[in-house]
């Protein structure tokens, strides 16, 4: 019999109904799945790695019931799919009648009937194994293509013969044939290769009759000289004089006083800045008077929501209306099988993809609702289209609902109560807008909680980070501690906390270098960087205009902090996510249901334009209604 560890039947409630360890399990991987796969909404992966253990599972709706097998090593999926399938079958026959909803059903006796469906399973797999005899050549792809150039050129073909029938003549005659077809097959490769290399030839010749023709390279550098930048001379010619050094001095925009500038550190270029991000009094006044920590993404009334569909007349009713018009007319008590779902879960499919949600996630998410409907009836006075939408809904809510409590700005104040240092660090790639929003969370905790904020600039990598956080830092009158550039950016980070405990700071934003995910040095840094100063939040920045690469940035990022921990026994992950550039994706807003879905953290905030009070809450019915149209 194939090797498996253990098998477990439960409901989706939790009650266990049966189990059988043939071996002993270490720790409980079926508490690993549930919190890990099942209550997130992850029913359609049917496969999870939980500790040591690879488990395989099946859901069996009209008795709302999980079956589950736990192995170690591999084993054929062919072999585990028969063998919950045929559990699934003997389970519902041997048990529907008396399973009620599952209540009064406390524990069953499966075990003859199990040992019967392995040994079935084992038997099916071993037939699988057996040899199968060895295909003539009239039975391969190749042999059917040469039988039927053949019969094209009126030669005969002795198929007959060739699957194995007739005597000595008939042999030779076979043999005949089928050497006779493998010449026309190597002749026909012959003049193949002859017209490939014929081709070759005549577009090389056409590629250096063009080449002829170009300019010579000498006036192509000519051109280019032309254009080129001119040279700043840093040394002067002769003495230098203090002209020559001012002229120079670009550490500090000061103001000069041939150009009518005062000493001033409100000159014009900062009264600009703070026009920029921070706009005029009348925003800020009806930012202040928000009801909520953060304005959230619903921009109209509440009624809006409750409004009758009475606009369907004219235009297409949302996505989910084009998704389920094929299945209207079936109405309560309709079973719903496979063949109903395809065409609805095909097209979901599509059109999340169309919004910017990741292929992968598309299929999975599709394949939970699949998983949880198939099997099921509709209620009496329900209809598919309404049952189908509200498990989508339902799944697409759960998925995007944080699972635990991410709240800055309580969190912050608790520690200011507890007498410590709050520290949040941001993380990405490159040009998602990490410093502009972390610049938005500072004048969040400024304004709406009367923190102590300090900024810490540790992208000690890219030329002109320190100066764009310097502006911030004048813009929201918030301090900055900064060390230059080239530096350890964990050892920063870490004076950094130890500076505000010293001089009464609640928060400390910490800022580091964008990077692309492969690169693994730097992401080795932000490992220590995050491992050296165990910060209160670590949050992912990323842009909301990204589909399939949300899933790869976000997954390497996670990876690469949990696998270069400096203590693996407690690896320390992404906790949250900003997303950013909101506004401008109109309905595309997957990148969130994306990030979500894979790394099972929350999106914390997103950032919704270039003023320091354009930074909203994550609501999740509202990015629902805006996947489902």
């Amino acid at each position: 019999m194939a090797m498996i560890d253990a098998f477990y039947i439960f409901t989706k409630g939790g009650l266990l109904l049966w189990s059988t360890q043939l071996v002993k399990i270490k720790g409980n991987p079926i508490d690993g799945l549930i919190k890990e796969v099942l209550l997130e909404e992850r029913v359609g992966e049917t496969s999870a790695k939980v500790d040591s253990y690879s488990l395989k599972w099946k859901l069996l709706n009209e008795m709302d019931t999980f079956f589950v097998v736990v192995y170690q090593g591999i084993l054929q999926m062919a072999y585990l799919e028969s063998l919950l399938a045929m559990a699934t079958k003997e389970f519902f026959k041997q048990f529907s009648d008396s399973f009620g909803n599952g209540l009064t059903l406390k524990r069953v006796d499966f075990d003859a009937t199990f040992l019967e469906v392995r040994k079935k399973a084992d038997r099916e797999q071993m037939e699988a194994r057996k040899p199968k005899g060895m295909k003539s050549f009239g039975e391969t792809k190749k042999g059917q293509e040469v039988l039927k150039s053949r019969e094209e050129k009126g030669l005969p073909t002795h198929e007959a013969k060739s699957k194995g029938g007739g005597g000595g003549g008939g042999d030779e005659e076979d043999d005949d044939g089928g050497e006779g077809g493998e010449e026309d097959s190597a002749a026909a490769a012959r003049e193949a290769a002859r017209a490939k290399l014929k081709a070759r030839a005549q577009r090389g010749s056409v590629k250096a009759a063009a080449k002829e023709k170009e300019e010579p390279p000498s006036a192509m550098t000519e051109e280019k000289s032309k254009k080129g930048k001119e040279r700043r001379h840093w040394d002067g010619e002769g003495r230098v004089s203090s002209k020559a050094m001012q002229e120079l001095d670009f550490s500090k925009a000061k103001p000069r006083p041939e150009n009518g500038g005062s000493g001033d550190d409100d000159d014009a270029a900062l009264m600009k800045q703070k026009a920029t991000f921070l706009g005029d009094s009348a925003d800020e006044e009806e930012w202040q008077k928000e009801a909520e920590d953060v304005e959230s993404l619903s921009s109209g009334d509440e009624d809006e929501e409750e409004k009758p569909e009475k606009e369907e007349t004219g235009r297409v009713g949302g996505l989910f209306k084009t998704l389920t018009r094929s299945v209207k007319n079936l109405t309560g008590g309709a079973t719903l099988t496979d063949e109903d779902l395809d065409p609805i879960l095909a097209s979901f499919r599509t059109a999340l993809m169309s919004k910017n949600v990741a292929a992968d996630v598309a299929t999975k998410l599709s394949d939970s609702v699949r998983q949880s409907l198939v099997g099921r009836k509709t209620e009496r006075f329900s209809s598919m289209t309404a049952t189908v939408k509200q498990a989508l809904k339902d799944s697409m809510e759960n998925l995007l609902t944080p699972k635990k409590s991410i709240d800055v700005l309580r969190a912050a104040l608790a520690a200011k109560n507890a007498g410590r240092v709050y520290t949040i660090v941001f993380l990405g790639v490159n040009g998602v807008g990490k410093s502009t929003n972390l610049a938005k969370v500072a004048y969040y905790l400024k304004h709406k909680g009367g923190l102590d904020v300090l900024i810490c600039a540790c992208d000690t990598f890219r030329a002109g980070a320190v100066e764009q956080l310097k502006t911030h830092s004048r813009c929201l009158d918030v301090p900055l501690f900064e060390r230059g550039y080239g530096k350890d950016p964990a050892e920063i980070a870490k004076a950094s906390i130890q500076h505000a405990k010293n001089h009464g700071h609640d928060v400390v934003l910490v800022d580091t270098a964008g990077r692309m995910q492969d690169n693994e040095p730097l992401m080795r840094a932000l490992a220590k960087l995050v491992a050296v100063n165990s910060p209160d939040l670590v949050l992912f920045v990323g842009e909301a205009l990204v589909g399939n690469d949300a899933i790869d940035q976000v997954t390497k990022f996670n990876r690469s902090l949990v696998d270069m921990s400096h203590d693996p026994s407690k690896p320390r992950g992404i906790d949250g996510m900003l997303l950013t550039k909101y506004d401008t994706v109109d309905d595309k807003v997957g990148a969130a249901l994306s990030m979500v879905y894979v790394t099972g953290q929350p999106i914390v905030f997103v950032g919704t334009g270039q003023k320091y009070t354009h930074l909203r809450k994550m609501q999740a019915k509202e990015v629902v209604k805006t996947l489902l149209g």
